[in-house]
């Protein structure tokens, strides 16, 4: 997973690996630095998700012993090195008893799960890469931005989430594969990252696939609770402060606020809390194009947590704060103690436009789209296509 995953990624990567272990395949879900968040223990397996990908190999001694037999073996730890005591039955072990080598790695398989390129792993990749390199990586997402890294890339861009494309994928293992706990989680990744049907990215296909799920025993009403109706009193405060100084732009569409040091002491709340705050924004500002949370925590840096379309490609905008997360939800750091600098920077940022100038007849569109077919491919040159308003056909 990537780090800092969203629901839509941990609820869909338990629903992979639940699925696998119906197949007897030995799985797990790992993700740097994981820290479940409390209300989502309700998921099926989320105490499982595990922070390292440790013993991915064996470093094996062997000592031959064809001619001379072994009355006993111990060990003991001095100075930070490991001492290996071998008594002979009879005569003597040399050097040229004993070898050294390594297993094979213990998976044969990598799945990354809503992860738009493998720096998004952070650790895992940073301190893995031979792995990464060595192991068939099946990517599965749906960002435009996606890289497309993987030997078997399923990124599918029409998807409202990633739990859409595991959920298609499941149902090729067969029609016994989806029990209570495959479809709990995967329902839990569609409403999560549709926020409860109401963002405009649901399509009819989004629909049949919760409904199947409902059908094969997704717990909609555990779901709902945990994800809607189980915010905390320092949450709810912490949200109230928010509304009190939410502020919007209408002509570009964007809904902000900001929290400072004092809210979050006052509140008695962390930073854990501002993404509960962002969720209830998006769903009571449906028509903003973009919404954000700039806060601070600490005295000298500023946080924000910015949600937008797919297509206005914030993260890679905002590659120069620190950006971590998806195009849809990305969260960036400035090296500030100055809360209202930060947003004011944030809120005029300046992002590249192409504009294309020509008379009739002279190409203009066939050449916008060509540039439309790669730009589908995935952001090129630092650039992505954010839409049209009048070519309708795109």
């Amino acid at each position: 997973l990537p780090s800092r995953p969203s629901t839509d990624a941990i609820a869909s990567s338990l629903a992979l690996v639940s699925a696998l272990e119906k197949k007897n395949k030995r799985a797990r879900v790992v993700c740097h630095d994981f820290s479940l968040p409390a209300n989502h223990a309700f998921l099926p397996k989320s105490d499982t998700i595990h922070t390292t990908l440790a013993a991915l190999k064996k470093f094996v001694i062997t000592l031959d012993i064809r001619t001379t037999k072994v009355e006993e073996l111990s060990y003991d730890i001095q100075d930070e090195k490991l001492n290996i005591f071998i008594t002979p039955r009879h005569g003597s072990f040399t050097q040229n008893d004993i070898t050294t080598s390594e297993t094979d790695y213990m998976y044969d398989l990598i799945m990354t799960v809503d992860t738009p390129d493998l720096a998004s792993l952070g650790k895992l990749f940073e301190d893995n890469t031979e792995f990464f390199y060595h192991c068939p990586i099946i990517n599965i997402d749906h960002h435009a931005a996606n890289e497309e890294y993987g030997q078997m890339n399923l990124v599918d861009m029409v998807a409202a989430s990633t739990s859409e494309i595991v959920f298609d994928l499941l149902k090729k293992f067969g029609d016994d594969i989806l029990d209570e706990m495959i479809a709990t989680a995967l329902l839990t990744g569609i409403i999560s990252k549709t926020k409860s049907f109401q963002k405009h990215t649901i399509t009819p296909r989004t629909l049949t696939a919760a409904s199947h799920l409902i059908e094969s025993g997704a717990r909609r009403e555990d779901i709902v609770k945990n994800l809607y109706q189980t915010k905390s009193i320092n949450t709810l405060k912490l949200w109230g402060r928010a509304l009190a100084r939410l502020e919007s732009d209408q002509q570009h569409g964007i809904v902000w606020s900001i929290l400072g040091m004092k809210d979050f002491e006052k509140s008695h709340s962390s930073w854990h809390d501002v993404a509960g705050v962002i969720d209830e924004l998006i769903v009571n500002a449906p028509e903003a194009k973009i919404t954000m949370i700039v806060y601070q925590d600490v005295p000298e840096k500023v946080h924000a947590i910015l949600d937008a379309p797919q297509t206005l490609d914030i993260k890679r905008q905002m590659a120069d704060l620190s950006a971590e997360g998806s195009n849809d939800i990305t969260r960036v750091t400035m090296q500030t103690g100055n809360l209202q600098e930060a947003e004011s920077e944030l809120r005029h940022k300046p992002c590249n436009v192409i504009t294309l100038v020509g008379p009739n007849d002279s190409g203009k569109t066939s050449l916008i789209a060509g540039v439309y077919d790669l730009l589908q491919q995935g952001p090129g040159g630092g650039y992505a296509f954010a839409g049209s308003s009048t070519m309708h056909s795109f």
